[in-house]
């Protein structure tokens, strides 16, 4: 009974990760706000490794997609990324509930796949955290069952991000009511950036003054409070879907809620260790998720005077904290009400209106996440014209690195069909890129930290009649412009002084990942042995 039951959560896991899905099982690349997938993501580039002058944002995720996509074909490993890390909550969410029977993790498994904070991250492109997302459920899994290999392995998958990666520590103490293992464990599988962000210190200087353009936005009738409790409120109202609005929506969530207030009441009398323990990281959650709207003054002079505290800045990355309490919840709502109608007798087949009600309302609640977020990510080819400007760049004899223009971080090209997207150029050449880190929201400027990009800009307001040698001193050796087209131009910049990075940095960061891939491997190991029955 037990195998049966986890076969139909897995097929149905995967089905509704097939219908977020359906239009990436056409040929090409989805490419929205910050998902920049690539033909190739050269390994030998050094800002893959985090040994670039920017911080470590996206250290180690595009090691990770580098990596893969040299052993596959990177369209692959995007589509399995993507459809692996909703997969890997849904199931996640139902094996936290297994014991409360098949209704319970339907409705866990659908409402960890299907909300709005997946809806809103995978528009805006933030596939490491999402993966992470899915890592998470996994790893109270692994501390409950005492599944150690799955508990490492979890945590590596936590760790490719900063954000997600302090996240995962937090939840392995929390739930593990340990300290000193986990924050071990921690340090190692989050090797990798935390190296990178120490190699570039002088970077650590964040714009504290964007607080406010990160805080919560309303979604719906029920304001700021309600769009988080809701698993939504990113700051980006250009990733929200349509249905967040709607009144009928509004009404499903509140039904929604009322059965998770139902089965928090029965977790915590039922199993009152993992009970407290969500509770506590979902007050965390919302804390944080709320901190840039209640008191953005207080966040800005934490960043301060310690400026990784920026991590802090966008709130609503932290709402996996409060996902986990809802989904467990909901599974718990969903088998006392089973429960109950059950035991009444009164009309037959009652039982299986919460059962079939707890999968159906959190799909009525979200109709939009069906189809890629409504049609929002469909993948493109890149226009050959790239291709042909990759190809240049390798064949110049020319040192340096490429500078791209126009110099800002986002395009939002026609053969994308006009959807926003970071720049591709940053990822598609074989050489180290500069691109302008400043992101504008609502209006605002949010100042970058590289301050190789910031000396960039000088000398592109600077006279032009000086511009190359100024170029070329910072180590610019390529300009490729109008990649807001289909057909980039490419120009050498002779002279180019090249940015050696220190062999002690390179040290450093090898050692770095090599930890953080032991780690993996050994995790990995054990889960594959685990699941051979060895």
């Amino acid at each position: 009974m037990e195998t049966w039951r986890r076969s139909i959560v897995l097929q149905w896991s995967a089905l509704l990760a097939l219908l977020v899905g359906v239009p990436w099982f056409r040929g090409g690349y989805v490419l929205s706000y910050d998902m920049v997938w690539v033909p190739r993501l050269e390994l030998s580039r050094s800002d893959v490794w985090g040994l670039g002058s920017a911080l470590p944002r996206a250290v180690p995720s595009d090691a990770v997609a580098s990596l893969l996509g040299a052993a596959v074909d990177p369209q692959v490993v995007q589509r399995v990324v993507l459809l692996g890390a909703l997969v890997l909550a849904a199931t996640g969410g139902a094996r936290l509930v297994r014991e409360l029977g098949l209704p319970a993790q339907m409705a866990a498994a659908t409402f960890a796949l299907w909300n709005p904070f997946v809806a809103e991250r995978l528009v805006l492109g933030q596939w490491p955290l999402l993966v992470a997302y899915g890592a998470l459920f996994w790893l109270v899994v692994g501390l409950r069952e005492d599944r150690r290999s799955v508990y490492a392995l979890a945590l590596v998958g936590t760790a490719l991000t900063p954000a997600s990666g302090l996240m995962g520590v937090l939840v392995a103490v929390v739930v593990g009511r340990r300290v000193v293992g986990p924050v071990v464990l921690g340090a190692l599988v989050n090797a990798p950036w935390i190296a990178a962000a120490l190699l570039n210190s002088d970077a650590l200087a964040p714009d504290s003054g964007a607080v406010r353009s990160f805080a919560v936005e309303p979604e719906g009738p029920f304001g700021r409070v309600g769009a988080v409790l809701a698993l939504g409120g990113i700051w980006n109202r250009d990733v929200v879907p349509d249905s967040r609005g709607l009144l009928l929506v509004a009404l499903i969530v509140l039904v929604l809620w009322v059965v998770m207030v139902v089965g928090l009441v029965r977790l915590l009398r039922t199993d009152r260790g993992l009970g407290v323990s969500l509770s506590l990281l979902a007050v965390v959650g919302l804390l944080l998720a709320w901190s840039g709207w209640w008191a953005p003054d207080l966040v800005s002079r934490g960043i301060d005077a310690f400026g990784p505290l920026a991590l802090l800045r966008d709130g609503t990355r932290y709402l996996p904290l409060l996902a986990l309490l809802e989904v467990v919840a909901l599974g718990h709502g969903v088998a006392f009400l089973v429960t109950r109608l059950r035991a009444l007798e009164t009309t037959r087949g009652a039982w299986a209106v919460p059962a079939v009600l707890g999968v159906l309302l959190p799909l009525a609640a979200l109709p939009d996440l069906a189809d890629g977020v409504g049609g929002r990510l469909e993948p493109v080819e890149y226009p050959a014209g790239w291709t042909r400007a990759a190809g240049e760049v390798a064949a110049l004899d020319v040192r340096g690195d490429v500078l791209v223009l126009p110099f800002t971080a986002y395009r939002a090209p026609s053969w994308n069909d006009d959807r926003p997207v970071l720049d591709p150029a940053g990822r598609f050449f074989d050489r180290d890129t500069v691109t302008d880190d400043r992101l504008v929201v609502g209006g605002l400027t949010v100042a970058g930290e590289d301050p190789r990009a910031r000396r960039v800009r000088t000398i592109l307001r600077g006279p032009e009649r000086r511009r190359d040698r100024a170029l070329a001193a910072e180590g610019i050796g390529v300009v490729v412009s109008g990649t807001d087209t289909s057909a980039p131009r490419v120009r050498a910049v002779p002279g180019a002084r090249v940015r050696d990075v220190a062999q002690e940095e390179r040290i450093i960061m090898t050692a770095a990942f090599s930890v953080a891939g032991l780690v993996a491997l050994l995790s990995l190991v054990g889960v594959l042995r685990r699941l051979l029955g060895r």
